[in-house]
């Protein structure tokens, strides 16, 4: 799958930095950070839930600004919700209206759709988003512990099944094991479903799943550039570095 000439199945891990100002000009001095840093990421996220003190058509006209400074950039268009670690307060079918409209009206290129919020909307809205060419994150987040490694398997494939084009997931460890298992749930979902699984492992213990590449490595990493959006987030350059390395 090519967006924007990244060929996101292949290779090493795609580093996506996350920026989330609240306002155009908090934005406008984080896209700048990103673009003298380009070479460290390839990917940008826009964390909207900082918008929820705007109106629709300024969520979206802001959206749009950020898409139209990143043209050579993929973009990942992000709200995250209360429920699973953002600041978002939007119910369930407020964030179904929200992303719909960013899906239809939005010059992004993937879109984040929490797997247990979107609920009984997730069909619905997985279809619009291919629909208009967006590319599918189905994600699910839980900042209190790290579930079984079976249920972990079985979400992955829900997800799969679902439309998913790129499937993460992300939780605090509560010990090295924890750890451990999440490595070893993306090498058996890559070998079973493909190259589009994402496997976090958040805190200081889990920054080894956003370091790691190769035979464990998911296809996406998650780093910053001005401020983390999560705990245990590293630098992009020190992410590149480290991917680097391990491919040699």
């Amino acid at each position: 799958m090519n967006i924007k000439n990244i060929e996101m199945y292949e290779g090493l891990p795609k580093v996506v930095v996350s920026i989330n100002g609240t306002s155009q000009q908090e934005l406008k001095s984080e896209l700048l950070h990103v673009k003298e840093n380009r070479g460290a990421l390839d990917i940008v996220e826009l964390r909207s839930d900082g918008f929820d003190n705007m109106s629709r058509s300024e969520h979206l006209q802001l959206v749009n600004e950020v898409a139209a400074g990143l043209t050579d950039t993929p973009v990942i268009y992000t709200y995250r919700t209360s429920h699973e670690g953002g600041s978002g307060a939007r119910s369930y079918a407020e964030y179904k209206d929200l992303l719909m409209d960013v899906i239809v009206k939005c010059d992004v290129d993937i879109i984040d759709i929490e797997y247990v919020t979107a609920g009984q909307f997730l069909n619905e809205m997985v279809e619009c988003a291919k629909g208009y060419g967006k590319t599918v994150l189905l994600s699910q987040h839980d900042f209190k512990g790290t579930p079984k490694v079976e249920e972990m398997q079985k979400l992955l494939y829900r997800m799969h099944s679902a439309g998913g084009d790129i499937l993460k997931i992300a939780y605090a460890p509560q010990g090295d094991d924890d750890v451990v298992n999440m490595l070893k749930v993306v090498k058996m979902a890559k070998d079973a479903i493909g190259n589009k699984v994402v496997g976090i492992s958040m805190g200081e213990s889990g920054k080894v799943s956003r370091l790691t590449g190769g035979e464990f490595g998911s296809c996406l990493t998650y780093g910053y550039i001005t401020k983390n959006t999560a705990p245990g987030q590293v630098h992009a350059s020190r992410i590149k570095d480290a991917l680097r390395a391990y491919e040699k």
